[in-house]
């Protein structure tokens, strides 16, 4: 250290660190930043040939300032310490936490400073300490990726660093610095994220203040911009070459268009990349509102053009009255500069194009809730959507505007704060903002407000700024729409599922399809629907609630009931035309109505496809059908929903039948409703919830008795022996099966004899009368093949498979298990029976022969086929045998 009283001349180091007083940062947490700090700092003035022990240094706390003794030599110590100082901080920070890593701001500066009793002072240490605070060095760091952000005086930068060749002075930028009582020219470079090497800035580049004209012009960036760090790397990879590093083609200036709906933060990714990356247009940045969306009256392009004339220095006297000129006018002057536009919040093409530079090195950014397809289509811009934020950025927005205490406290309710906001931008910041900004409210509480569908939206713009209101932000894209456009968006918002078809579209509409396919893309194009594959269309819940809002208040009661039953009618017609294909030997549910465009569906495949795509649509319409008590629809769908016992969801099948059979009970339809009962008890049996079966068949049995209907009592009495072998008890299996065998002769082209006679089969074949039970089961293949019953041939062969290893012919039996399995993997449908349940069968022939290695290969198969089913008790029976064959094969 330095002792003694005097003045003395140094080179003036202060490094503090960013955002030490950070609520995430833990007592541990800070102390270990600081350890980092010196280690750092001892570090790079090691590589100098500094030695640590020779400077005077004073603690700061999340800052330090150390005297360079004066003979060091200055420029050496630069271009030495800056590059050790990058690596050194990425060593710490890949070696430690996130809430313990560094990035530095550093200022460099030269002059006397005096000593006494009490320390050092000078108005040289006081110019180091502001330039260290000064904002544009904290803006540098903050919206640069690396680590250090370094700032010198300009005295400095002249006298040592311009003429330093190692520390790429042309690297450097100037930047005013006005803090408190200093008003200078500091000097900023980016050590490990530089600047464009500019050649002027060494000698003869204007200075800040020095008359020329610098535009400047955006408004403040957000200081909690989280997360879009893919469309801010696709921004930046649209930078124009600097003019000594493009190849020497043709080049033109670079539009991007960043569109997207409302409130998804257009605006704040925008300013956020351009506050980042302006010092890389080193002739300007020019910002304008065009006000396309919003209160006020749009832009006008003259308008535009006279602001961005006025700011590049032209008079009011000499700007052109004619548009035309102005944008002649402002070509010339951008040409050969490197210029940055960024047009907000722009309503047409019409409206930017005349404000485009005409020559490259320019770059212009338009944000825009309109897709802007002619832009891109006519002057080649680059098109950039913002979508929803992900779950992680928006968590991490919210606990950005609360603080990492706040948000601890309660993680479930942020969670769910997340949901209900849709992970749209401007809502999250809302309703995140309303907890942040009272210290007696939790976020449970405004969750709670949230919670509620038809107030939601009141919730979110209850604020005198109408930039803030969610609703008012919706409003600006919803009054610009046609009336037929915004007809069908109104409609839209009746739909209760996630998404939908364009056929599905066109029955709330009222339209035919090819219709209403270009009112769809008009939507899209306004952002206020979003095209997804397949041609698919949805918006996220916020925009759906305010589309049922819009309905509610500018549609009567009536039609929105007629849109209601249309939508309705079409689900129910197209899903049990589906389960048709699906099932075509079933005895179908008669249909009331039919819709205006019905949708055609072709083979097996196809209508498999469709339900397993509208899967959850088809329980969201059944659901408002049972809500609306429109019982005619809810019977329709829930019948059609006996597919999701193939799809891996018995338990919904189970729930949908049982609002089916409320349904039929209310209206009287016991045939129906007798239909429904003996699915559900089927579903539930696979599931071993005997108590819902038991009563299931017992009061289907009494419906088909009551309206004396052959076809139910068949399904009835086989179901009931079903039942009874599945818990094991054969005798009475038989004595049921028995009377249900003559009855099924002649039903659905003799399919049913088909089914009664295999579960015959097993019901004989479980009380050891094997040849019965061969004789059984060969009767009820040849039925099933009669009746032309590909899924049940599979089942049948099982049977089958099942006797003729019980007679002690494994061979036969796998064969005829290997011809089951071969016809399930061509079907979706009761994968339960037609691939696991041979996959057991084959397993247990092939261990009994020995090949223990491809029998557990097979019941690992089956295992997983009923898990993928959904039928856990099934698969645990499979997974022991899997287990004490494994066993065994280990012993």
């Amino acid at each position: 250290m330095i002792e003694g009283r005097g003045s003395r001349h140094h080179l003036i180091v202060v490094a503090d660190v960013e955002g030490f007083g950070d609520r995430r940062r833990t007592g541990p947490h800070q102390r270990a930043v600081r350890d980092g700090l010196y280690d750092v700092m001892e570090t790079a003035f090691a590589a100098t040939g500094t030695a640590w022990e020779s400077c005077y240094r004073e603690d700061r706390g999340d800052a330090l300032f150390v005297l360079v003794p004066g003979e060091v030599d200055k420029a050496a110590f630069v271009e030495a310490a800056l590059p050790v100082l990058v690596t050194r901080l990425r060593v710490h920070n890949d070696t430690h936490p996130e809430a313990q890593r560094i990035r530095l701001r550093v200022a460099l500066h030269a002059g006397e400073v005096g000593y006494d009793e009490h320390g050092v002072t000078s108005s040289s240490l006081t110019l180091t300490f502001r330039l260290c605070d000064a904002p544009p060095l904290k803006t540098a760091l903050a919206t640069s990726p690396g680590l250090l952000a370094v700032i010198a005086s300009d005295w400095l930068f002249d006298d040592v660093v311009r003429h330093t060749p190692g520390a790429a002075p042309a690297t450097w930028r100037p930047v005013p610095v006005d803090v408190k009582e200093i008003a200078t020219t500091g000097w900023i470079t980016l050590p490990d994220h530089p600047y464009p090497a500019d050649s002027s800035t060494g000698a003869g580049r204007p200075r800040a203040g020095s008359g020329r004209v610098v535009p400047r012009q955006l408004p403040g960036s957000v200081r909690d911009f989280t997360g879009r760090a893919e469309h801010l790397s696709a921004l930046d990879a649209l930078i124009p070459p600097g003019p000594d590093q493009h190849d020497g083609r043709p080049q033109s200036v670079v539009i991007t268009a960043v569109d997207g709906a409302g409130g998804m933060g257009k605006t704040t990714l925008a300013l956020h990349w351009a506050h980042r990356i302006q010092d890389r247009f080193p002739d300007g940045t020019l910002h304008v509102n065009l006000r396309g969306y919003g209160p006020g009256v749009p832009v006008t392009p003259g308008e535009a053009l006279s602001g961005f004339l006025r700011a590049l220095g032209v008079a009011a006297r000499a700007i052109p009255a004619d548009v035309d000129a102005q944008a002649a006018l402002l070509r010339s002057l951008l040409a050969g500069k490197r210029t940055l536009l960024v047009l907000d919040n722009a309503h047409s093409a019409e409206q930017i194009r005349p404000l485009l530079p005409g020559t490259a090195g320019c770059m212009v950014v338009v944000t825009s809730r309109d897709s802007l397809t002619g832009l891109v289509v006519t002057d080649a811009a680059h098109r950039l959507t913002l979508d929803l934020l992900t779950e992680p950025e928006a968590l991490d927005l919210v606990t950005g505007i609360l603080g990492a205490e706040r948000a601890a406290a309660e993680p479930d309710a942020i969670g769910e704060l997340v949901r209900l906001c849709a992970r749209l931008p401007l809502a999250l910041r809302v309703a995140a903002s309303r907890v942040a900004a009272h210290s007696f409210l939790t976020v449970t509480e405004v969750v709670a407000e949230l919670a509620d569908d038809s107030t939601r939206l009141d919730v979110l713009s209850d604020f005198g700024d109408e930039q803030a209101a969610v609703r008012a932000v919706f409003d600006w894209s919803y009054r610009r729409l046609p009336p037929e456009q915004a007809r069908l968006f109104r409609r839209l918002g009746l739909h209760p599922g996630p998404d939908l078809s364009l056929p599905a579209a066109a029955s709330l509409a009222g339209l035919s399809p090819a219709s209403t396919r270009p009112l769809l893309g008009a939507l899209a194009d306004a952002h206020l629907i979003e095209p997804t594959a397949g041609g698919r269309y949805r918006f996220h819940d916020l925009l759906r609630a305010y589309a049922a809002d819009q309905a509610r208040h500018h549609d009567s009661e009536d039609d929105r009931d007629r849109a209601l039953e249309s939508m309705l009618t079409w689900y129910a017609h197209t899903a049990h035309a589906a389960d048709h294909r699906l099932y075509p030997l079933a005895s179908p549910i008669p249909t009331t109505a039919e819709p205006d465009h019905p949708h055609a569906l072709g083979d097996l495949d196809e209508a498999w496809a469709w339900l397993t795509t509208e899967r959850a649509n088809i329980l969201a319409t059944l659901q408002q059908a049972v809500d609306h008590r429109l019982d005619h629809h809810t019977v329709l769908l829930a019948r059609s929903c006996r597919f999701l016992g193939s799809a891996g969801s018995p338990r919904e099948a189970i729930d949908a039948y049982g609002a089916g059979i409320a349904a039929a009970n209310r209206a009287g339809n016991r045939a129906q409703e007798a239909i429904l009962r003996l699915g559900r008890g089927e579903i539930a049996g696979y599931l071993a919830w005997w108590d819902q079966v038991q009563t299931d068949l017992h009061l289907a049995a009494a419906l088909a008795e009551q309206i004396d209907d052959t076809p139910l009592q068949v399904y009835g009495l086989n179901d009931h022996g079903l039942l009874l072998l599945r818990q094991g008890k054969f005798d009475e299996a038989v004595r049921w099966l028995d009377l249900a065998l003559p009855l099924s002769r002649g039903l659905e082209t003799r399919r049913w004899e088909a089914v009664v006679e295999g579960n015959l089969s097993v019901a004989h074949l479980g009380l050891g009368r094997i040849q019965v039970a061969l004789d059984h089961a060969e009767r009820g293949l040849r039925l099933r093949r009669q009746a032309g019953d590909i899924v049940g041939e599979a089942a049948a062969l099982t049977h089958l498979a099942r006797a003729w290893r019980q007679l002690g012919i494994p061979d036969t039996a796998i064969a005829l298990c290997r011809d089951a399995i071969a016809i399930g993997h061509k079907t979706p449908l009761n994968r339960d029976e037609t691939i696991a349940e041979p996959l057991d069968v084959l397993a247990t022939c092939l261990h009994q022969l020995g090949n223990t290695r491809e029998a557990i290969a097979c019941w690992e198969e089956a295992v997983a086929v009923y898990d993928d089913t959904g039928y856990p008790n099934r698969a645990a029976e499979v997974r022991q045998r899997l287990h004490d064959a494994s066993s065994s094969q280990g012993d």
